[in-house]
């Protein structure tokens, strides 16, 4: 009966949002830390004391990660930068643990100029997302949800709204897996900057698990993604077609393995020392979307390493995006514990 009511729960919630379209705010998909971003970026089901996977998964709050606080600063594209911070605590008095997070994605100082290209001035542009989140642990089974107020500012024009993550984690009792399912970016967005109708949010949908093989110094991750909207593919018809029986371009078909290979992704951590690991993934979504058209080169590969010292965790998480291009992720995680 719960596996039957949480499936239609999933197929309520997938119906009711848009599938189509450009989305709004898709910051919101990067990884929350360095140590998502080394696996893949994707994965929901790590385990871990760093309190920033909850913004991943408020499912993973758990009494392993109270009184942690984390930092991430992800230096993207073209001199942006993504903030991530979040603090974990639990109370005696009150059941489960609760979490509180800041997501920010600064995009600098930009030059304004007037119909004709001059300089006129400069203004200021950010994306962001203020989260709470409240994870329950009853046996082998961690719920948990947050509530998230996003917004984007881009001069005087303001884009904002309301967005909700939930999902479920089990792990097993004796062995060392975990698995599960998230929904994220569950919501709406309101006062479209300058007018008009508002954009949808990145919505998606995932399960997936993480295990590591008895007598293994390995840790597997396996996430299966947007599974609220099969195809996705984007299939530039200027640049992928192919020609029809009267020499018209017609756009290239992509056959039903590739557009389920796109949902997958893969991350291993090599466990060489209780207080070392490296760490590598791929996602396949990502290495179609941004590979050349001659060679892929390491475009949707990722690698890191973790390392900790006393009560702190340094990890550092590089993704390949093209040839010669690449996003590195820097992250602490400090305990705060007496």
């Amino acid at each position: 009966m719960t596996l039957w009511l949480l499936w239609v729960l999933l197929g309520t919630t997938c119906a009711a949002q848009p599938t189509g379209g450009r989305a709004g705010l898709t910051f919101l998909q990067l990884p929350a830390n360095a140590r998502l971003a080394a696996l893949g970026s994707r994965h929901f089901t790590l385990p871990g004391s760093e309190s920033t996977l909850f913004i991943q998964n408020p499912a993973l709050l758990d009494s392993a990660k109270s009184k942690n606080l984390a930092l991430s600063v992800m230096p993207y594209l073209a001199d942006t930068r993504l903030v991530n911070l979040a603090y974990v605590h639990s109370f005696k008095k009150i059941k489960g643990v609760w979490a509180g997070g800041v997501q920010y994605l600064n995009y600098g100082t930009l030059t304004q100029t007037d119909d004709l290209g001059n300089a006129i001035g400069e203004f200021r542009a950010a994306d962001y997302a203020l989260s709470v989140g409240y994870g329950n642990t009853i046996q082998n089974i961690t719920v948990g949800g947050a509530v998230k107020m996003v917004g984007s500012s881009l001069e005087n024009y303001r884009l904002w709204g309301l967005a909700l993550d939930w999902g479920a984690v089990f792990k097993h009792p004796k062995r060392d897996l975990t698995a599960g399912f998230v929904v994220k970016n569950l919501g709406f967005l309101r006062q479209n900057y300058a007018g008009g109708d508002a954009p949808p949010l990145p919505f998606d949908v995932r399960i997936g698990m993480t295990f590591k093989p008895e007598y293994m110094p390995l840790r597997i991750s396996l996430t299966a993604h947007h599974l609220n909207a099969f195809d996705q593919v984007y299939n530039d018809p200027a640049l992928f077609f192919d020609f029809d029986n009267n020499g018209n371009r017609i756009p290239r078909k992509i056959a039903v393995p590739e557009k389920l290979l796109r949902h997958l992704t893969a991350g291993a951590e090599i466990l060489l020392h209780p207080k070392f690991r490296l760490m590598l993934g791929y996602d396949h979504l990502l290495r179609q979307e941004l590979r050349l058209r001659e060679t892929g080169g390491l475009s949707g590969i990722s690698f890191g390493g973790w390392l900790k010292v006393k009560q702190f965790e340094f990890i550092f998480g590089r993704s390949q995006l093209a040839a010669g291009m690449g996003i590195s992720t820097f992250g602490m995680n400090v305990s705060l514990q007496k």
